[in-house]
């Protein structure tokens, strides 16, 4: 859908002069940072990123010419390791203070040393303030250091003064000669369209008035432009005219140091000094913007935009107030450098991959407009010294001005990468996948919300395009006198008052005579047209439009029948389609580009003579050799426009009349060595005179070798992880191979001794992981780098390979009940370690989860009956097994032998000795259940039969019909449901692997 735009809709604008109680002045300087609003947060530079690179950044800043003292990068640099070291010491002092906390919590029944550490204390919390407040002044000191260094600089920008500049392309009819007598003050003052003296009265110098046909081409312009950037998917916005001063930095609008002689850029409206009015007018700062580019970026300020979203094109109209007109002189004289001006803003918020080539789209949207002015202009790489503080690059299109007799600038786009961005906040969400788990912290932020980038460009200065349009399209009389204004037609839809002087002059068609056979329908037809002064329309350019549309592939020949059946049944329908094709190519994205040359290659190839012999004009074969020799023409554009007038020139080089076609693959191909030639010739003369930057050549180097490197490695994991692979997949096939092994039997009797041990040795590993824990402080130290929680982290899961093992084969009722609760207890402590990595895990939890641990420690009574009921648990085992005392002696017996071997984990849990020389066994641990208080009473040794725990059915005849007594408790098949019937405790985690890896109880307990 188009929108009708009404003309006087878009002149419009809010009176400044009714804030009759704000007076304007022109500050000869500004403060050198504002002060943030409140508003948005602080900026988000990269300190470290600048500190690392500072000699880069530092060399940059003087290739700029940015207003930094010569030593700007060494105070930075020194700024940024104090901040550093500052910060170091406020942590380590903060990790005194916890441990110191901690200390006097343990010395409250010493009051001595309690006060002495509380004391402490007091001087530890003084110190941290003092280097608190520290920190805030070198961070502010660092702040303002580095926020005053700009943007860093494209590798193909020129470094130098304005004459470095490198011209990319030019465009419009051939140049005038210069002459005074095209000077647009004396044209516009002859036809009575400006009014410099009254403006100089009641405002001052560099102020205007525009009048009658003057005013109706300002309107004009605003709309013509503003019809060419909504074709384009920009969205209207008017813009407000008075901004803070700490948007406006943030933006990137920093002013030249005075001491340099430099005026400053920004009108600052000084407040009233009725305090009555205070309340109105609150804001701290607030400023009169230089351009629509300040309120437009503000308006994406503290915003997270969806990727989907991106890019955001907006076109804003506005007034730009710029308090440094200059001094006088021809260069500046009328309409040329004014305080005030209408200004048609584009902006774009794109992703960090895009940027680049959005920036190239908004140079050709700039030069559509200009090119539908009939101007004559230049599009340059502007050097570092012209970049503003925002700039990574700018391209400056440049009209000629025969009155001036030079260039002059009409227009610029700039990309400012992510400067803008970390100054505003703004941001937006990627739909990439999660990064690995060897990225970085730098990868793993640019894979969640990075900052955007932005890009801003002049669609329509006004003042500076009337001067073109003036200077070019003055009509003089025979005596030199001016009696009218030619003006290009694309403005005359937006021409609104009608020419009642006859000043104005529009483009008239040139009707042919008619021919005798030309019917009446015919010249009615020419007629029509001629007066809407319309191109020939109909479904031929219909047929381009929809063949060069994203839903068709690049190679794809769908509809190309159907056109060239058009073009054939219609007289003009070759030159149509030549039209239809050629905007594509010049003012086409990529792909339409791409297609309008498969197109035409398609046509010609199959138009026959009639359309080759009409297509090759002069006007096509410019956009090719434009296409061709653009460095801002898309690779995959150019090689298909190669294969193109390749196939052209070995086609048409023996047929004279597609002379001009055939010749084109040759020309091309010279104004592409002639280009590359100038430009590099215009670097060495540029780094002839101001020497190469070192430092900048050497970063470039460094950066290049380090993606190769890179690039390298990323094939050689690849490789290795193929291989890894082969020989796992290899492995797997040869164990498949293998014949199994016949399992041994298991003997009960025999493996006895061993359970025990396993059991005592289990038992020690829980209780060692739940103490280990408990020692940790979580808010100092991680569980995960303890080196003592590590350990008995990995005893206790070897420990419970042992028991899982046991508990598949022993069936005996009151053995296999001492094996679970010691199951039960070991399960408790790994859930416990693993509920404290949890991700989501708050404090409170955590502080819960430590009093749990320091209540499941057992005290020298409760130990005493915990083995008091273990041990007759198992003596029940060994009775009902029919087997023999294994020498326990209980401890009041005082029969301990002192020879005996005795497991060191049975010792410090006071069992006493095990072994076949032993005369009792060793009592079971306490299980796992967390009790709130010692009073509680445990009877969780208190366990159903077998049956309650098993549905394993075994059919290993040996193994459990040994030889040898066994009880009917024994010969009896049980099925092992679970290890664990507490089902409460199985967590389950995502962010990291479970200490407590899930078992099948059914697997073969040799496999180990």
């Amino acid at each position: 859908m188009q929108l009708n735009v009404r003309p006087a809709t878009w002149a419009r604008h809010a009176c400044l002069w009714r804030c009759c109680r704000l007076r304007l002045r022109a500050f000869s300087s500004i403060p050198e940072r504002a002060p943030t609003s409140s508003s948005l947060p602080k900026p988000r530079i990269d300190y470290r990123k600048l500190a690392d690179r500072i000699d880069f950044h530092g060399s940059n800043a003087r290739n700029r010419k940015a207003p930094l003292p010569d030593d700007a990068h060494l105070q930075t640099a020194a700024a940024y390791n104090e901040y550093r070291d500052v910060s170091q010491h406020i942590n380590s002092h903060r990790h005194q203070q916890s441990l110191l906390g901690e200390r006097i919590r343990a010395l409250s029944k010493d009051p001595e040393k309690k006060q002495a550490a509380l004391q402490e204390a007091k001087s530890l919390k003084a110190e941290i303030s003092r280097l608190e407040e520290l920190l805030a002044a070198t961070e502010e000191r660092l702040y303002t250091l580095a926020s005053a260094f700009p943007n860093d600089t494209h590798p193909d920008v020129p470094i130098g003064p304005e004459s470095a500049a490198v011209t990319l392309s030019t465009y419009g009819p051939p140049p005038i000669p210069a002459s005074p007598q095209r000077d647009h003050v004396s044209i516009c003052r002859a036809l009575d369209m400006l009014d410099l003296e009254s403006a100089a009265t009641i405002t001052g110098s560099s102020w205007y008035y525009l009048k009658n046909e003057g005013a109706l081409l300002e309107l004009a312009l605003v709309n013509y432009a503003l019809s060419i950037a909504m074709k384009h998917g920009y969205t209207p916005v008017t813009t407000p005219d008075v901004v803070r001063t700490d948007i406006a930095h943030r933006c990137g609008f920093q002013p030249r140091d005075p001491a340099d002689g430099a005026a400053s850029q920004m009108y600052h409206i000084a407040h009233t000094a009725d305090p009555a009015e205070l309340p109105n007018h609150n804001h701290s700062k607030l400023v009169l913007a230089g351009t629509a580019e300040i309120p437009l970026a503000g308006m994406f300020a503290n915003r997270i935009l969806s990727a989907s979203e991106l890019p955001r094109k907006v076109v804003g109209l506005g007034r730009a107030f710029r308090a440094e007109a200059g001094a006088r002189g021809a260069d500046t004289r009328g309409l040329y450098r004014v305080h005030q001006f209408t200004k048609l803003e584009l902006f774009v918020v794109s992703d960090q991959e895009s940027s680049g080539e959005m920036m190239e789209e908004m140079r050709k949207l700039q030069a559509e407009i200009f090119e539908g002015l009939g101007l004559t202009f230049r599009v340059l790489e502007m050097p570092t010294e012209e970049l503003g503080a925002s700039a990574y690059r700018k391209y400056d299109a440049e009209a000629w001005m025969p009155g001036r007799g030079s260039w002059g600038e009409i227009s610029s786009t700039s990309n400012c990468t992510d400067y803008q961005a970390r100054r505003l906040h703004i941001r937006y969400r990627r739909t990439t996948t999660k990064p690995t788990e060897t990225a970085t912290i730098a990868e793993q932020a640019q894979t969640g919300v990075p900052f955007a980038h932005t890009l801003n460009g002049t669609a329509a200065a006004v003042p500076r395009l009337i001067i073109a349009l003036v200077e070019n399209g003055a009509v003089f009389d025979d005596s030199g006198a001016v009696v009218g204004l030619q003006l290009p037609s694309v403005l005359k839809p937006f021409w609104v008052g009608g020419n009642a002087r006859g000043l104005i002059r529009w483009p008239q068609l040139v009707l042919l005579p008619p021919s005798p056979t030309m019917s009446a329908m015919s010249l009615a037809k020419q007629a029509y047209s001629a007066f809407n002064r319309e191109k020939p329309h109909s479904s031929i350019t219909e047929w381009v439009e929809i063949l060069t549309s994203s839903t068709y592939d690049g190679e794809a020949y769908d509809g190309i029948p159907e056109l060239v059946e058009s073009i054939n049944i219609q007289a003009t329908g070759p030159a149509e389609a030549s039209r239809a094709i050629r905007k594509k190519i010049k003012h086409g994205n990529p792909h339409q580009q791409y297609r309008a040359l498969h197109l035409l290659k398609a046509v010609v190839e199959n138009g026959g003579h009639k359309f080759q012999t009409s297509f090759a004009d002069s006007q096509l074969t410019d956009a090719l050799k434009h296409l061709a020799t653009d460095p801002g023409t898309d690779q995959k554009v150019k090689k298909k426009l190669a294969s193109v007038l390749a196939g052209w020139h070995r086609q048409f080089k023996d047929d004279p009349s597609m002379a001009l076609v055939a010749k084109l693959y040759e020309q091309c191909k010279i104004a592409r060595s002639d280009r590359a030639s100038a430009d590099r010739r215009a670097v060495e003369n540029v780094n002839a005179g101001l020497g190469l930057d070192v430092d900048y050549l050497m970063v470039r180097r460094k950066e290049e070798e380090a993606a190769k490197k890179k690039k390298e490695e990323e094939k050689r994991k690849a490789k290795e992880e193929k291989e890894r692979r082969k020989r796992e997949e290899e492995e797997r096939r040869r164990k498949a191979s293998q014949p199994k092994t016949k399992r041994k039997p298991f003997n009960f009797e025999q493996e006895k001794p061993q359970i025990l041990t396993a059991i005592a040795s289990a038992s020690q590993a829980a209780s060692n992981l739940v103490n280990a824990i408990t020692l940790v402080n979580t808010k100092q130290e991680s569980l995960e780098t303890n080196e003592r929680v590590q350990e008995c982290l990995a005893k206790a899961k070897q420990a419970r390979k042992q028991i899982v093992r046991y508990i598949q084969l022993v069936e005996n009722e009151e053995m296999i009940g001492v094996l679970i609760e010691t199951n039960d207890r070991i399960i408790g402590a790994l859930e416990h370690y693993d509920l404290l990595l949890k991700p989501d895990t708050t404090e409170e939890q955590v502080k819960e989860l430590q009093e749990s641990l320091a209540a499941a420690k057992l005290s020298t009574t409760e130990l005493g009956k915990l083995q008091d009921r273990q041990r007759a648990a198992i003596e029940r085992s060994v009775g009902r097994s029919g087997s023999t005392n294994y020498g326990y002696t209980s401890p009041g017996s005082g029969e301990t032998s002192p020879t005996s071997p005795v497991h060191p984990d049975l010792q410090d849990l006071q069992f006493e000795a095990l072994g076949s020389d032993q005369k009792g066994l060793p009592p079971p641990m306490r299980p796992t259940g967390v009790r709130r208080s010692s009073s509680e009473e445990d009877d969780t040794w208190r366990r159903g039969s077998l049956s309650d725990f098993s549905d394993y059915q075994s059919s290993d005849e040996e193994t459990h019909n040994r030889a040898g007594p066994s009880s009917a408790a024994q010969s009896r098949r049980r099925g092992y449901v679970d290890v664990s019937d507490n089902e409460t405790q199985d967590v389950r985690r995502t962010p990291k692997q479970p200490a407590v890896q899930d078992e099948d109880p059914f697997a073969d307990p040799f496999a180990d």
